[in-house]
């Protein structure tokens, strides 16, 4: 049999931004229209946006590589082929309508109930004075039509500022599209008060969201390795068929036994890296799956491997799926242009050294590829360099086998702490509507992460909450004046969705839930405010801030690398402070123990203990 070449493995490459052949990595420069696109659910909530009579502009906004033009494609692909499937000539007509009408000059296309359609399909390409007068021109655009403007925010902001100086023919208009992105941001909303205009921030869309399908990646990957199977039948009549690292990688993933449980970890460890702060775009999830996938090989690659060595299984293990996840092989540089990378590895499996992992690790498990020669490990030490060397080995060993293992596993409620994060499953439960109301444990833990930033250290769980006077916080001699005490039972943790119909006072789902891949990003915790007239005072935690308030709530801290998280938590905490205390009372924290100065007659100070 010759050695093949599978096309299905080039056109996956083609996300990767490490060669010159990327062309399916921006919508503009796709080959292949018979590809199946990801049914988006904003795809459906534009459609349903741009059937309303008050809709006039749709802004979508968020960082490159969320889709924004694809999105637009897809909404006039669905127009234009109504109830009939989109075929490939619908994809290029559209494609060559949204290049021809460059800058929203004339409509591309018309919505169900007729009105015309226009679409700037990236604000980026204008000037910010030129970009300030499109805007305004396109908030109210001709014949009753509706204008869909893709931005980036930076973007954005600056037209919309240059529309707002006023000294230089700015009309101010434009400053309604901040003001409704604002709002998505505070409060969830997607449109104005009058429904004029709407602003998606794609910068909430997930890559692994919290829904039915999971999101995209579990879609990517079922597409890639199982629905598509007749597209790898050419790998089987290939020699080198035995010795592929891509064809193991397909066949590991599309197992009809363990490659669902394998599909299930990959979108976790991506939902993980999403609520520690990252946003990953498609662009970028599309580009960490192929080189996932391939190992960052191509056909020729492992042809050349294999004609120099037919039964060589050494060199495959770098490139298998759990190890090409985490871009190992790759340079900073590389890395660079593709920041997913870089929040996956944060929660590497593989440098994470837990007892109950580590005692059931065993080589002769690592499959058909291990990393190394057993033997090569038993090697007699003999100098400083070698015992280098052979911890160098093991360490790499380790690695290996950890990472194979987490994807392996069955036991999927110790997947959080394998990626360091010992209050990953806490976070995750906070969203649970249906959590017991009277476990008060994440709510006492954040409160006592929040005291530890302060520097109060108090033993075992307390019914309140201490506040410090703003000019005590983090750096306190043994003495500090306690501004407020807060009783623990009017405070609440709840999720972002929760905090954002908190904040709106109703009980309805925000528009922004139902506009993006959703997935839950964010916790708070909400403090009663100091006066009754005043909001409660929320402080906000993704993953990696609950990871560390829970460490700092144990004893750990280290002022000097988190000094960026302790001074925000410190300027959210601030705002607790009772600065309207008029009593004749001080209440000081001594230690651990509460005493109270209080002034006598004769302006003489007595403590006692509170």
């Amino acid at each position: 049999m010759p050695l093949e070449v599978n096309k299905h493995v080039q056109r996956i490459r083609r996300y990767q931004p490490f060669d010159v052949d990327t062309s399916e990595m921006v919508y503009e420069l796709q080959a292949d229209w018979t590809q199946p696109q990801f049914p988006v659910v904003t795809l459906d909530y534009l459609l349903s946006a741009i059937e309303r009579q008050t809709t006039k502009t749709i802004v979508l906004t968020g960082d490159a590589g969320h889709g924004k033009t694809s999105l637009c494609a897809s909404l006039l692909a669905k127009l234009r082929a109504g109830d009939e499937p989109i075929t490939p000539d619908v994809r290029k007509a559209v494609f060559l309508g949204l290049s021809e009408a460059k800058g929203a000059s004339r409509p591309v296309g018309r919505t169900r109930s007729g009105r015309p359609l226009y679409i700037l399909s990236d604000l980026s390409e204008l000037s910010p004075q030129a970009g300030a007068h499109k805007l305004v021109e396109l908030l109210d655009p001709p014949d009753n039509g509706i204008a869909i403007i893709c931005a980036n925010e930076g973007q954005l902001r600056k037209c919309v500022a240059e529309d707002d100086n006023l000294g230089k023919t700015g009309t101010g208009r434009a400053k309604v599209l901040v003001q409704t992105l604002t709002e998505g941001i505070v409060r969830g909303q997607v449109s104005d008060s009058d429904g004029a205009v709407t602003v998606i921030n794609l910068n909430y869309q997930s890559v692994a969201a919290d829904s039915s399908n999971g999101g995209l990646i579990p879609w990517i990957l079922k597409q890639w390795t199982t629905t598509q199977s007749s597209r790898w039948k050419r790998c089987e009549t290939c020699d080198a068929r035995k010795v592929c690292p891509i064809l193991a990688n397909r066949n590991e993933l599309s197992d009809p036994t363990r490659g669902p449980q394998r599909r299930v970890a990959i979108r976790d460890m991506f939902a993980a890296a999403e609520r520690t702060g990252a946003v990953i775009t498609t662009r970028q999830a599309l580009s960490v799956t192929s080189y996932m996938l391939t190992g960052g090989l191509s056909c020729d690659d492992v042809h050349a491997r294999y004609q120099r060595s037919h039964s060589n299984r050494q060199w495959q293990a770098p490139h298998l799926y759990h190890q090409a996840l985490f871009g190992d092989r790759l340079s900073q540089q590389q890395r660079h242009l593709v920041p997913a990378f870089f929040a996956l590895r944060k929660l590497d499996p593989g440098r994470v050294s837990r007892r109950q992992v580590d005692d059931r690790l065993d080589l002769d498990t690592a499959g058909d590829f291990p990393p190394a020669d057993s033997s090569s490990y038993l090697n007699k030490v003999r100098t400083n360099r070698d015992a280098q060397k052979q911890a160098e080995q093991l360490r790499g060993l380790y690695t290996f086998l950890r990472r194979a293992d987490f994807f392996n596993s069955d036991d999927d409620t110790d997947r959080s702490a394998r990626m360091g994060l010992q209050a990953g499953d806490d976070f995750v439960r906070v969203q649970d509507k249906d959590r017991d109301p009277a476990d008060t444990r994440v709510r006492d833990l954040f409160l006592k992460g929040l005291e530890a930033v302060q520097g109060i250290h108090r033993a075992s769980s307390n019914p309140d909450f201490f506040v410090l006077d703003p000019a005590f916080f983090t750096h306190r001699a043994r003495a500090a004046v306690v501004s407020r005490r807060v009783p623990s039972k009017g405070v609440e943790v709840v999720d972002q969705v929760t905090q954002w119909q908190r904040e709106a006072g109703t009980s309805t789902t925000p528009e922004m839930r139902n506009a993006v891949e959703w997935l839950n990003r964010a916790i708070y915790i909400r403090i009663p405010a100091v006066a009754p007239d005043q909001d409660a005072v929320s402080v906000e935690a993704d993953l990696l801030r609950f990871e560390l308030l829970t460490r700092w709530a144990a004893g750990l801290r280290s002022e000097v690398q988190h000094e960026a998280e302790i001074r925000g938590l410190s300027g959210s905490l601030a705002e607790l402070a009772d600065s309207s205390n008029k009593d004749d009372e001080i209440q000081v924290l001594v230690g651990n123990v509460m005493r109270k100065l209080m002034i006598d007659v004769g302006d003489k100070i007595r403590s006692v203990r509170a």
